[in-house]
This record gives structure tokens, C-alpha cells and sequence, in this order.
């Protein structure tokens, strides 16, 4: 199913919560609406369903206006944050209580929940209840129970929020495979941005009620198209700068380490003389270089070893920046060291 958002809007009371949304979801994308909590995009997902209205605008599902169609005529499977299992039901029975409702025949119910069943990996489990399984467990009936009906469009509401971290591993690579060997049109919401940019064909960032940004995982993270955008997804150091000169294909800027150019593409809203927001991800530092590129010097403040990297809390003219490094045996806190920003990758955004 292919899905087109046509400025939606909705408001509860004075509360404006959706501003006027507009996107396009293409047949077979597993796609994601990223945000942190009030940002809307649950409430777009119960307009995309059926079970809100929106004040204004269209949801059309591959062509046909749905915008005033019933939620049980839209052949969407919805995956909730609680689960919402029937408790006394067993696994069985709450995968099938869809096709009870469509009234097929019972040998045909038997095989469609054997099938589903076997796609999420619960073969064996079929007699138990909600309560004798784990938290993955239930979370993949609840995606069985979705998937039985046979959607064209499944909807998923922050469907791992629940599960321990290596539960959530787990599931990400459950909920990867099964889109893939399926080939089914998805639409997750989450405010967590590891499932976004591992999981994710593209992913629409929202904030206030508004598209911040929509774009490939990539996108989003190394060309973020606002300082929200950048703060939101993953770490960034934001610092001060001035915008210089606008040259025909770069823009020059003046930064914590001097004058330098970076790429028109890489400039937000600059103007020049004016000031500006610089964002260089931790990761976009280094503490070895050329000593003819531009560099800095900064005092360690903080060394704190996280397994796969260490992360230093660095002070360099009066502004504290994280830098990440797959090494740094022997660096002390109170020591000074020399850093390499990669220029090419920062972000400027006008004030």
C-alpha cells in the first residue's frame, strides 16, 4: 500500500497538535515517525488508522480518499505500546480473534495463525496465556495478531518501548526480517533514535506539530536541516561562530579554531557578518592531525570509558564539547590535548 498525508491538522480544544502535516509513504517502506513526546506523531497515526479524525486535510491509501472511512475498513493491522492482548485468551485465540471477526472458516483460520505464528517465531506456543510469556513474546503476538488479517498497511506505536535493551536488540531484528521477507508496508512511531536510523527506509522528524525534516537515516544525521534537527538526532557540540563571506560554492565562517570554508549545502539561513550556530558531532573530532589544518587546544575534564569507545568532556574557550575516540589509554583529566574537527562534516545555522 502506498500512503499519502495531505496537510492534516488537528487540534484538542485550544491545543494545536497537528499543524498541518503533508508526506508520502511509497509501497514496501518501512517507515518512521521519530519524536520526542507531545510532538503529534501518535496522534497522526490514529488519524492514519481510523480512530481519529482529523480538523482538516486527507489520508489517501493507493488512491482511494479514506479520510472519512472507518477504521475496520481500512485493512490496516495496528501494533499498540501495551500490547493490548486479550488476558484470557491464549496465544492462539488472540492471533485469531480477527478472522473470528471476519467469520472465516475454521480449517482456514487454523492455517493463516500456523503461518503467522511460524513468521514471528512463536511455533510451539499456541496454548499459552499473555502472562506465561516474556515481554518479546508478547510482543510478537500483538505483531501476529496484526498480521494475520493480511493488511496491506501495518502501523506500529512505540511497539518496543516495553522490552529491556537486549529485548529491544532482539526485536529490531525480528521486526528487520519480517518487513523484508514480507514486503509489507510499515509506519513505526518512536521517540528512540537508534530504532529510527537502524530500522528505518526513511524517517520524518517531528516537532511541535510540524515536519522538522524528512529524508533517509543518513540524511537526517550527517545534513540535519535545522539545530533541532541536529540536537535531536544523536549527539552534537553546538558552538558559536560568525558567518564572514559567501564565496560561489562555500560559505567562509569563523570558528572556535579559526577562519575556515564549508560547502553552501552545509549552511543554514547564514548571513553575513551575522552570527551562527556551528554543530560538529563528537565523533567529527579528532586528537590527531596535520598541523597545518586547522586545530585547537582543549583541557580534558572528564575520560569515561563506555566499552566500544571512550568519550572525553573536553573545555576549550570557554565552551565544553564531548569528543568520541576508539582510543585513549594514557590521557588524564586536567591534561591538555590538541583537536581536529572534520570540517567537512560540520553543520552552520544562521541565529
Amino acid at each position: 500500500m502506498s500512503l499519502i498525508i495531505e496537510n492534516v491538522k488537528k487540534s484538542f480544544g485550544r491545543l494545536e497538535v497537528l499543524k498541518g502535516i503533508s508526506f508520502e509513504v511509497e509501497q514496501g517502506e518501512f517507515f518512521f515517525l521519530l519524536g520526542s513526546s507531545g510532538c503529534g506523531k501518535s496522534t497522526l497515526l490514529r488519524i492514519i488508522s481510523g480512530l481519529a479524525d482529523p480538523d482538516e486535510g486527507r489520508i489517501i491509501m493507493d488512491g482511494e480518499d479514506v479520510t472519512k472511512l472507518p477504521a475496520e475498513k481500512r485493512g490496516v493491522g495496528l501494533v499498540f505500546q501495551n500490547y493490548a492482548l486479550w488476558p484470557h485468551m491464549t496465544v492462539y485465540d488472540n492471533v485469531a480473534f480477527g478472522l473470528l471477526v471476519k467469520k472465516l472458516a475454521k480449517d482456514e483460520i487454523k492455517k493463516k495463525v500456523a503461518k503467522v505464528l511460524r513468521d514471528v517465531k512463536l511455533e510451539g506456543l499456541e496454548k499459552r496465556y499473555p502472562a506465561e510469556l516474556s515481554g518479546g513474546q508478547q510482543q510478537r503476538v500483538a505483531l501476529a495478531r496484526a498480521l494475520v488479517i493480511e493488511p496491506k498497511l501495518v502501523l506500529l506505536d512505540e511497539p518496543l518501548s516495553n522490552l529491556d535493551a537486549n529485548l529491544r536488540l532482539e526485536m529490531r531484528s525480528e521486526l528487520r526480517r519480517i518487513h523484508k521477507e514480507l514486503g509489507l508496508t510499515m509506519i513505526y512511531v518512536t521517540h528512540d533514535q537508534k530504532e529510527a536510523l537502524s530500522l528505518a527506509n526513511r524517517v520524518a522528524l517531528m516537532h511541535e506539530g510540524k515536519l522538522a525534516q524528512l529524508g533517509s537515516p543518513t540524511e537526517l544525521y550527517r545534513s540535519p536541516a535545522t539545530k533541532f534537527a541536529a540536537g535531536f538526532l544523536g549527539e552534537t557540540n553546538f558552538l558559536k561562530g560568525r558567518a564572514l563571506k559567501k564565496k560561489e560554492s562555500a560559505w567562509e565562517i569563523e570558528t572556535p579554531w579559526g577562519a575556515c570554508e564549508i560547502a553552501s549545502d552545509r549552511a543554514v539561513g547564514l548571513e553575513t557578518g551575522k552570527a551562527l550556530t556551528i554543530s560538529v558531532r563528537p565523533e567529527d573530532l579528532s586528537l590527531s592531525g596535520n598541523e597545518d589544518s586547522p586545530h585547537f587546544a582543549a583541557k580534558i575534564k572528564e575520560n569515561n570509558f563506555l566499552g566500544d569507545i571512550t568519550q572525553l568532556v573536553l573545555e576549550a574557550k570557554g565552551e565544553t564539547l564531548l569528543l568520541e575516540t576508539l582510543s585513549a589509554s594514557g590521557l588524564k583529566v586536567g591534561e591538555t590535548v590538541k583537536v581536529w574537527p572534520e570540517t567537512k562534516d560540520i553543520m552552520a545555522y544562521g541565529e
